[in-house]
C-alpha cells in the first residue's frame, strides 16, 4: 500500500500540469460560450424589437418561447468544451504509459525494479486517471452551477426560465455522457467506460511485453471479442430480456471485463513485461 500511495503521488505530480491546463482550457471555452449565446440572443432580441414589438416580451415568448441553460449546454463552443476533455483525457491515459517505455534513458526500468509488487504501477497509473476523470466531473458540475448563476443574471427575468441542471444535457449532448442525469446511466456509462479503458490497458501492455508481436496478439484479441459480442447479439437472447435485465446483463458483462483485464494486465506486469 505504501509502494501504491508513494507512486499514485508521484503520477498525479506529474500530470498536474496537463491537468490545470486541461480545466483551464475548458473554464474558458464554456466561459466564452456563456456570453456567446447572450450576445447572439440579445443581437435577435433587438432586432426583433426594432421591428415594432418593442417592449412586448409576451409576443416575444409566444414566437420563440424561454430562453434556458439549455441553450448554453447545446452551444458549439460548450460541446467542443466536452470533447476536448474527453479526448485529451484519453490521450493522457495511453500518454501516461508510453512516457515511461521510450526514450533512451527510459524511467520504466527504475519503476519496475522498485521493491515490492509490480502491480502497484499499474494500479498507480489507473488510480490516476480515475481521479482526473473524477475529479473534472466534479469540476464540470461547479462549472454548470456557475454557468446557470452568470447566465440567468445576464438574461431579463421574464425571458430565463429556471430549470434543472439534469435536463440542461439532451440525449444527443456529449455532457449527457460526461454526466448522465440518471445514476442509473451513470453506472451503467462508467462501468463501461472503465472496463473500455482496462481492456485497453491491456492492449498496451501486450504492446509493451512483445514489441509487434504483442500488437498482433491484442489485434487477434481484439478481433475474438468483436465477434464473441456479435455472436452473443446474433443469438437472439437479448430480445427476450426486459429492459431492466438487459441493464443488469450489461453491468455484469462489464464487470466481467474489468475483473478479466485487471487479472490479465496484472500477469503482464508481474511475467511478461521487460525493461
Amino acid at each position: 500500500m505504501k509502494k501504491f500511495m508513494e507512486l499514485w503521488t508521484f503520477e498525479w505530480n506529474r500530470a498536474k500540469r496537463f491537468y490545470g491546463f486541461l480545466l483551464a482550457f475548458v473554464t474558458a471555452l464554456q466561459a466564452y460560450a456563456v456570453f456567446h449565446e447572450y450576445h447572439f440572443w440579445k443581437d435577435g432580441y433587438e432586432n426583433y424589437r426594432q421591428q415594432g414589438y418593442a417592449a412586448m416580451s409576451e409576443q416575444y415568448l409566444q414566437d420563440f418561447g424561454n430562453l434556458t441553460i439549455a441553450a448554453v449546454t447545446s452551444n458549439s463552443f460548450f460541446v467542443f468544451s466536452i470533447m476536448t476533455a474527453v479526448f485529451g483525457l484519453l490521450f493522457y491515459a495511453v500518454f501516461i504509459w508510453y512516457q515511461d517505455w521510450t526514450g533512451k534513458n527510459r524511467f520504466s526500468f527504475r519503476l519496475l525494479s522498485l521493491p515490492g509488487s509490480r502491480f502497484a504501477v499499474y494500479a498507480a497509473k489507473f488510480a490516476t486517471i480515475w481521479l482526473l476523470i473524477t475529479g473534472l466531473q466534479v469540476w464540470q458540475i461547479g462549472l454548470l452551477y456557475l454557468e446557470r448563476l452568470v447566465f440567468s443574471g445576464l438574461i431579463p427575468a421574464d425571458i430565463y426560465l429556471e430549470i434543472p441542471l439534469q435536463m440542461a444535457a439532451t440525449n444527443a449532448s456529449p455532457l449527457s455522457l460526461a454526466l448522465p442525469s440518471l445514476f442509473s446511466n451513470y453506472l451503467l456509462y462508467y462501468s463501461a467506460g472503465y472496463a473500455a479503458l482496462t481492456l485497453g490497458y491491456t492492449f498496451i501492455l501486450m504492446h509493451l511485453s512483445g514489441r509487434w508481436k504483442g500488437v498482433f496478439l491484442a489485434g487477434i484479441l481484439a478481433v475474438g471479442l468483436f465477434a464473441a459480442m456479435v455472436l452473443f447479439l446474433r443469438t437472439g437472447i437479448t430480445t427476450r430480456l426486459y429492459a431492466e435485465e438487459k441493464y443488469w446483463v450489461m453491468i455484469a458483462v462489464s464487470l466481467v471485463f474489468f475483473l478479466s483485464g485487471t487479472w490479465a494486465n496484472y500477469r503482464l506486469l508481474e511475467k511478461r513485461i521487460s525493461v
